[in-house]
């Protein structure tokens, strides 16, 4: 039931950690590197092994892979889900006013146009981010021709330091939830 109406919160809303957020500033040339790790967060409790290691209950214990140490201690802050897997990382550089797109599991797609670039302090970059669904047309074209179209499920404006991170919780996963830690830097 909780962890239900937890999914179902986090499909409808963004969960935004910046580490520098400001106010807009004038374009900028160039290009950034964007970075994008997916993290399947569930409530499937860590195994009864591990919690005698550590000496606590099952229910407490969160198992956090390790290739995602770096967002470890954010990530159990922020959320209350028990387990949260890699499923993987992607980057991609491009320049101001155009986007780049990354394929995430379950037929979503990261789509990050990096729209400003405002040089004081270590820079802050200003990004137009929507998060899409593939999802299979009810009619299909000819023999072996399966269309989709994009759902938008989410679109917001993020303005993040250079090597800054951004969380975003989002949609449900068929065992979980699916986050994104959300990255971009000048090269």
């Amino acid at each position: 039931m909780v962890m239900a109406r937890t999914a179902t919160a986090f499909f409808f809303f963004c969960v935004l950690i910046t580490m520098g957020a400001a106010p807009a500033g004038a374009a900028g040339p160039g290009e950034v590197i964007v970075e994008v790790t997916s993290i399947g967060a569930s409530m499937a409790p860590a195994s009864g092994a591990e919690a005698a290691e550590v000496g606590q209950e099952v229910a407490e214990v969160t198992d956090v892979d390790p290739r995602l140490a770096r967002y470890a201690k954010k990530l159990e802050s922020l959320f209350a889900y028990r387990r949260y897997s890699f499923l993987g990382r992607a980057n991609s550089k491009t320049g101001f006013g155009e986007s780049c797109r990354f394929q995430l599991p379950e037929r979503f797609v990261l789509k990050v146009e990096p729209e400003r670039f405002e040089p004081e302090g270590g820079g802050r970059v200003e990004m137009l981010v929507t998060l899409v669904r593939d999802v299979p047309r009810q009619t299909r074209g000819p023999v072996g021709d399966a269309r989709s179209d994009e759902e938008i499920v989410l679109r917001t404006r993020i303005r993040l330091e250079s090597g800054g991170t951004v969380l975003l919780g989002g949609p449900p996963l068929a065992d979980g939830v699916l986050i994104l830690a959300l990255s971009v830097r000048r090269p």
